[in-house]
C-alpha cells in the first residue's frame, strides 16, 4: 500500500477520511485533513446546525404569532402598564346617578344629544335614587390593592383623587414602579 501523496509505504490510515499515508505526509491525521484551509466540519455538524437553525426559527415564529395563554388582550403588559396610557371609559347616566348627580349633568358632560338635537344639558333632569349623602368610608376602604394593569393615574381617577397625593401618602417617586400585588393608601 502507497501513501496517498507519494509512492512511499503507507504506515498508518487516517481515521477521520481513511486515506493511507507515510510518516511524512501525517501525524494523528493525514496531511489533508490536518491543513486548516481543507478543514470542512463533518456532515454530522453541518447537518446538526441546519436542524437547530430550523427549530429555532420555528419557535420563535410560534411565540410571535400565538401570544401566550390567559394573556389579558386589551391591556399593555404589566411591565410597561404605567408608560402606555389607556382608554378611560366615559361616565354613564347610571354612574352618575349612582354618584348624586343628575341625569342631565352626566349626558352633557358625555356631549351626548337628545331626539331634537339640542345638547343634553336642556333634558329634563330625572329624580335620582335618594338624595342622602353616602357615608364616608372606614379606614379599610383607604387602601388599594394594584391589579395588572393599573396605572397611579388610574387609580387616581377612580378614587377622585389627584396622582401627587397618592405619591405623597405612599411615598412613591417614580409613578412607574408601582407592581402589581402593591397596597396603595388612598388619601380622602
Amino acid at each position: 500500500m502507497q501513501c496517498f501523496r507519494c509512492d512511499q509505504e503507507a504506515v498508518q490510515e487516517c481515521p477521520r477520511c481513511g486515506a493511507l499515508y507515510c510518516d511524512d505526509h501525517g501525524d494523528a491525521l493525514c496531511a489533508r485533513c490536518a491543513d486548516p484551509v481543507l478543514a470542512v466540519p463533518s456532515y454530522r455538524v453541518f447537518r446538526g446546525s441546519l436542524l437547530a437553525l430550523l427549530v429555532g426559527s420555528l419557535v420563535a415564529v410560534w411565540l410571535l404569532v400565538l401570544p401566550p395563554s390567559g394573556a389579558d388582550q386589551d391591556r399593555p403588559p404589566s411591565s410597561i402598564a404605567g408608560i402606555v396610557p389607556t382608554a378611560a371609559a366615559p361616565k354613564t347616566t347610571a354612574t352618575a346617578a349612582a354618584s348624586g348627580a343628575p341625569a342631565a349633568t352626566a349626558a352633557a358632560s358625555s356631549g351626548t344629544t337628545g331626539a331634537s338635537g339640542a345638547s343634553g344639558a336642556a333634558a329634563t333632569p330625572t329624580p335620582t335614587a335618594s338624595a342622602t349623602a353616602t357615608p364616608r368610608p372606614t379606614p379599610a376602604n383607604n387602601t388599594y390593592t394594584v391589579k395588572p394593569g393599573d396605572t397611579l393615574t388610574g387609580i387616581a381617577d377612580q378614587a377622585g383623587v389627584t396622582v401627587d397625593a397618592i405619591q405623597r401618602a405612599n411615598n412613591i417617586t417614580n409613578p412607574t414602579a408601582i407592581q402589581v400585588g402593591d397596597t396603595l393608601t388612598i388619601p380622602r
